[in-house]
């Protein structure tokens, strides 16, 4: 699997969002990020924001043309 692969996910995930709450492309995101955080409390939300910082450092390095 590529980045891009993953990042058309991630691309896919927020315009499903997007549809749902009406959001605009500057705000979309930060958004998203916030109602993650109601979801999930700030603490859980930080620890898996660290993780997913592990996954993309190791995921660029698997695909570093991407």
């Amino acid at each position: 699997m590529t980045n891009a692969i993953r990042a058309e996910w991630a691309k896919n995930a927020v315009r499903v969002f997007q549809d749902a709450t009406g959001a605009g492309d500057e705000d979309a995101l930060g958004d998203l990020l916030a109602n993650l955080m109601h979801l999930y409390g700030a603490n859980t939300f930080a620890k898996e924001a660290r993780r997913a910082r592990f996954h993309y450092r190791v995921e660029l390095r698997e695909d570093p043309g991407a």
